[in-house]
């Protein structure tokens, strides 16, 4: 079976969001490299924050894997 445009275009998305979170991925590692240069209460704090944006990241991007599967 042909895929029709609504299914076409729903993959199109996916496939969008799935770059974008690897972008913010990419992005959220890079932050995190550069709070090493913070005071110790400050970069615990923000390490801790981009711990938990990337295991939000890494979820919607297993999800997002798992609907493209």
């Amino acid at each position: 079976m042909s895929e029709g445009p609504e299914r076409g275009t729903g993959r199109q998305m996916a496939e969008s969001q799935l770059s974008e979170l690897q972008n913010a991925r990419v992005l959220l590692e890079e932050a995190r490299g550069l709070s090493r240069n913070l005071a110790h209460h400050r970069r615990a704090r923000l390490e801790f924050r981009i711990g938990e944006a990337l295991d939000e990241v890494d979820r919607q991007i297993g999800e997002l894997r798992a609907d493209r599967g």
